[in-house]
């Protein structure tokens, strides 16, 4: 019997050992479990982080971008306005040089008409004063004149 004991306690104790060792092993196995669950939550909530920044950063990309947009057709709005301007006072720079070369076109018209009356009757008031002094003085009178025009 005793023999029987000792291989039983022998067993119990094998056994016990055994048990010792599966719940060191499931302990163990516990915690890399728990580090494991732990870890997964970091990695998951590092993702989710990093997928709204992504998210937050294509928003902004895109409102910089129509932002961006909106200038751009704001300059060139403003440069279409600014052309157009510049072509209105050009256009309006003609008009006042057509219509103040067509008036020095008229005065200088008016002046030389002036200018050709003016010349037809000193002319005309030099003949008679020629012919007076012909009449008055001879040959020699007009043969000075004649020279003097």
């Amino acid at each position: 019997m005793e023999s029987d004991s000792a291989k039983r306690l022998k067993e119990i104790d094998q056994l016990q050992a055994e048990a010792e060792r599966a719940r060191n092993v499931a302990k163990e196995e516990e915690e890399k479990r728990v580090k494991a669950i732990s870890m997964l939550k970091t990695v998951r909530q590092k993702l989710v982080k990093a997928e709204k920044e992504k998210e937050d950063a294509l928003k902004e990309l895109t409102a910089l971008r129509e932002k961006d947009i909106g200038a751009q057709e704001k300059i060139n709005a403003e440069l279409l306005r600014l052309q157009q301007e510049i072509d209105a006072l050009n256009a309006e720079r003609e008009k006042t040089i057509i219509g103040l070369k067509a008036q020095f076109d008229r005065e200088l018209g008016i002046v030389r008409d002036q200018s050709l009356r003016e010349i037809s009757a000193l002319r005309n008031q030099f003949e008679l004063e020629d012919m007076s002094a012909k009449v008055c003085s001879g040959p020699a009178v007009e043969f000075k004149l004649l020279t003097i025009l």
